[in-house]
């Protein structure tokens, strides 16, 4: 029986911000828990060895490549690739738990991959034109069901939760005595899912 953790391999910049606010809200909302390098700041765990637990615990995974361009330092950002590597690695020669894990890939731009990741010529990723919709869209059609089995609500039921959410930030932060910017999904992660998580138990 597989587990609810879904591990979460993206871009953590604020060109990203809205589309990972998506990722994140669509996986909580179908019953899943989201496994990512934010959730824990402590600066003594080698990020290695922290991803190598991520992946290993989570049967579910999904890893956007949308970050191929040159950065500042004329160089393209390696991170995703790489643990994209790690989880196919975990299922290629992992034990039998391992070897049942499952991918999301998503990209950007359609048709680009192979220009810069030939290795997985074949794989089928999804292209989301940076567009959150669509996002939810193509997360929830690739967990398509709760985990007890129960099919997941459609996507434009998720999508409107999800813009329900977001206009209620700023009640949900005076609540708690917060500036509606300081539930930020990069900086304050952990405060992000708790508030979301107590959300979707009131709806």
């Amino acid at each position: 029986m597989s587990n609810v953790d879904v591990f979460v391999n993206c871009p953590f910049d604020e060109a990203f911000k809205a589309a990972f606010e998506a990722m994140v809200f669509t996986i909580t909302a179908s019953g899943y828990k989201v496994r990512c390098a934010l959730e824990d700041n402590d600066s003594g765990d080698i990020r290695y060895d922290k991803l190598c637990r991520l992946i290993a615990a989570s049967d579910r995974t999904v890893h956007d490549l949308s970050r191929t361009e040159l950065g500042a330092s004329g160089l393209p950002r390696f991170n995703m690739p790489f643990e994209l590597g790690l989880m196919m690695g975990a299922r290629r020669f992992g034990g039998r738990r391992q070897k049942t894990k499952t991918a999301l890939i998503m990209v950007t731009e359609p048709y680009k991959l192979p220009v810069y990741l030939s290795d997985l010529a074949g794989s089928d990723p999804f292209a989301h034109h940076g567009q959150p919709r669509e996002v939810i869209r193509i997360v929830r059609r690739y967990l398509h069901a709760h985990p007890d089995g129960t099919p997941l609500p459609g996507a434009a039921r998720i999508l409107a939760d999800f813009e329900r959410f977001q206009a209620s930030l700023p009640q949900i932060a005076a609540a708690l005595h917060l500036q509606a910017d300081e539930i930020d999904a990069f900086q304050e992660y952990r405060t992000y899912i708790d508030v979301l998580a107590a959300f979707l138990m009131q709806s």
